[in-house]
């Protein structure tokens, strides 16, 4: 549990494999919230080359997190020490290998806020920022196999992948990656159709839906890029397709948990009739280097 801001002052230090213990305690106080970086260090063990850990301890004890991914531009806080998120900002904006040409910092909100005081630094300006909700269910408002068509992505099913992911992404975040950067997309895409972590639904009217599993563990599995076509929406298919998804993950794990902007009403009507309970405040900012 992070002490109070006001007991010592924040030391900064770079964490390793020796740390794994230590991290995985600070992030089990609450690993629900943080099953995304839990998974990360399972994975890992904080090795991995070229992303970076960053922690703030007071009175040798860990208060804040900072994990940065270099290739991917992933910033991902955690911890309620908004003094040592601003200097974990400071640390990560100073940086040499963070040079991706686009920056995702997501978390907590506060704790997203204070780093923003100081982090990403000059030459990165600011493409969109979303306030979100977190949200999560622990029990499945029906048995799974009521949707047979649910299953997991496979290569055939690239073209449809990539067309809803494109879209997906416009409609949430206000791009084409196709745009953007067209041979790093379909490389995703690829990884979808065969990370046996993305799921869809396919019938003669062509993909009715899709979602992927972006982190899991015994505790919680969280959920990503909830989509229907438009063309479809209305119809009941995201309550029975994502319904149908969780009660599945839900034989594997305690918890299922996604986050979702706060003012998509429609999805936030949705979460809440499937059981799904507002968790935190969270947020996102997505940054582009000047000039790409």
């Amino acid at each position: 549990m992070a002490l109070h801001p006001g007991i010592g002052a924040p030391v900064l230090d770079r964490l390793g494999p020796r740390d794994v213990p230590e991290v995985l305690s600070f992030l089990e106080d609450d690993p629900v919230l943080h099953v995304y970086l839990i998974a990360l260090v399972l994975r890992d063990a904080l090795a991995r080359p070229h992303d970076s850990w960053w922690g703030a301890r007071r009175d040798g004890r860990l208060s804040a997190l900072l994990f940065a991914g270099a290739h991917s531009g992933a910033v991902l806080p955690a911890g309620d020490d908004p003094e040592a998120h601003r200097l974990l900002g400071e640390l990560a904006a100073e940086e040499p290998g963070l040079k991706p040409g686009r920056l995702q910092l997501i978390g907590p909100r506060d704790a997203v806020a204070a780093l923003r005081q100081t982090f990403p630094g000059s030459g990165i300006r600011l493409r969109l920022e979303r306030a979100q909700v977190y949200m999560v269910q622990d029990r499945a408002g029906g048995a799974p196999g009521a949707l047979p068509e649910l299953r997991i992505a496979r290569r055939e099913d690239y073209a449809y992948l990539y067309t809803a992911g494109a879209e997906l992404r416009a409609e949430e975040l206000m791009e084409d990656p196709r745009a953007v950067d067209a041979v790093a997309y379909a490389r995703r895409v690829e990884e979808e159709c065969r990370d046996g972590w993305t799921w869809l639904w396919r019938d003669a009217r062509g993909l009715c839906f899709r979602a992927g599993i972006s982190a899991i563990t015994q505790e919680a599995a969280q959920v990503s890029g909830v989509y229907v076509p438009p063309a479809l929406r209305g119809q009941g298919i995201a309550r029975r397709a994502l319904g149908e998804l969780c009660a599945r993950l839900l034989l594997r794990t305690r918890h299922v948990c996604l986050f979702v902007n706060d003012f998509n009403a429609p999805a936030l009507a949705l979460y809440h009739r499937l059981g799904f309970q507002s968790r935190a405040a969270w947020a996102s900012a997505f940054y582009v280097r000047e000039g790409r």
